[in-house]
């Protein structure tokens, strides 16, 4: 049994479904699930691998991976690794972006599969990732401290309407 960061596989239907299940009542707290839900896993499966070689990928978008944290056959939370920055992603999203089923909140989910995000952010090279946050969200906040990141500002943002918040996480330091 895979415990840590997966990349979906076919074998994964009944384990999304239910991961997706898991937001049916706060349906906007699920972020980084880029798919439409109805989409059969085949279709899933095929489109994050195109989304994570830059296949295929929607105007304005930049190639990015996506993994989910699995433990004892259950996929816990999402997590996306864009490869590089666009001016849209300097402004909200960054380098990573993830989400935790609601069911497995303040369990230290959302800490390990940043830790093992930014490993695979290294293996693309990238030696500052940026993350952001509501800054209502205190919960992401922490979670981003306690990787590193440092705060870069915390501001108004009109697009989003809400305030937000700019880490960078220094991943050339020995770690």
């Amino acid at each position: 049994m895979v415990n840590g960061l997966v990349q979906l596989q076919h074998h994964h239907a009944g384990a999304l479904e239910n991961f997706l299940r898991a937001f049916d009542a706060t349906p906007g707290d699920l972020h980084g699930y880029f798919c439409p839900r109805d989409w059969p896993i085949e279709r899933v499966v095929e489109d994050l691998q195109n989304l994570g070689q830059g296949v295929d990928i929607k105007s304005g978008w930049v190639p990015c991976s996506t993994y989910f944290w699995e433990h004892d056959g259950e996929l816990q939370g999402v997590i996306n690794i864009r490869h590089h920055l666009n001016p849209g992603l300097e402004q909200t999203g960054g380098h990573v972006g993830f989400c935790v089923a609601p069911d497995h909140r303040q369990k230290g989910v959302a800490t390990r599969m940043l830790a093992s995000a930014l490993e695979h952010c290294r293996g693309l090279g990238i030696t500052r990732a940026l993350l952001t946050c509501d800054s209502a969200n205190g919960a992401s906040a922490r979670t981003i401290e306690s990787a590193g990141g440092k705060l870069e500002r915390d501001e108004w943002l009109e697009s989003e309407k809400c305030h937000q918040r700019w880490y960078w996480i220094d991943l050339a330091a020995p770690h």
